[in-house]
């Protein structure tokens, strides 16, 4: 009796035993389990979690949305007077001069133009941009009359302006020089005039001096026997 009960005590023992290693094997891998589930559901920040990873992804300045809209954004070019040549950038009055006195504040309105320069010496340039059509034309070339005005001149006492205007031309060879120059008088006031001969149309680098200063623009000569468009 004794015997039957101790064989029973030891089936009993390793049941339990059995039992026992049963449940924590099962408790190993439910732990090992929810450990992965909260490695790839870990909050935004975490180092090893994919909500982290996004995170950077999407943050950074390369995707801003002012980088965006930099990156979309198409520059606008600036506007070019018509008949403006890829090599040719024809002059317009920037910025605007404002005289205080020898001349009237802002040119006639039909000249469609404004001054251009400073008190020392300024000229009038089209807004629209500094081209010289039709131009009067000679075996020595093409004529224009230039106008100029300075603060340091006085008409009465210098009824010929010590003024010299040279041409450079920036698409080709070329160059000349006129001076001194005269005065004339019109609704833009009293000017300094000097009379010049430009000896082949293309894109010209025009300079005035009077005294210590001078003045550059860039004017578009076009052929007068070229038709217009």
């Amino acid at each position: 009796m004794r015997e039957r009960r101790s064989m029973s005590d030891r089936s009993t023992v390793a049941r339990f035993a059995r039992t026992s290693i049963e449940v924590a094997i099962t408790l190993v891998l439910v732990l090992a389990v929810a450990a992965v589930v909260l490695g790839r559901i870990a909050p935004t920040g975490s180092s090893g979690g994919l909500a982290g990873s996004a995170a950077s992804a999407t943050s950074g300045p390369s995707s801003s949305p002012a980088a965006i809209a930099a990156r979309s954004a198409t520059p606008t070019p600036s506007p070019t007077p018509a008949g403006a040549t890829a090599t040719c950038k024809p002059s317009r009055p920037k910025p605007v001069f404002v005289p205080t006195r020898s001349a009237p504040a802002v040119p006639p309105a039909y000249y469609k133009s404004s001054w251009f320069g400073t008190a020392r010496l300024w000229t009038m340039l089209s807004d629209d941009g500094e081209i010289w059509r039709n131009l009067p034309s000679s075996p020595s070339g093409l004529s224009q009359k230039t106008f100029w005005w300075s603060e340091d001149w006085d008409h009465r006492a210098e009824p010929e302006p010590r003024i010299t205007v040279t041409g450079r031309r920036l698409d080709g060879p070329g160059t000349f020089s006129f001076g001194p120059g005269t005065n004339a008088g019109a609704d833009f006031g009293i000017a300094m005039l000097v009379g010049i001969e430009v000896p082949t149309v293309g894109c010209w680098e025009i300079t005035g001096r009077y005294h210590a200063a001078a003045l550059s623009f860039t004017a578009l000569v076009e052929d007068p026997q070229q038709p217009r468009p």
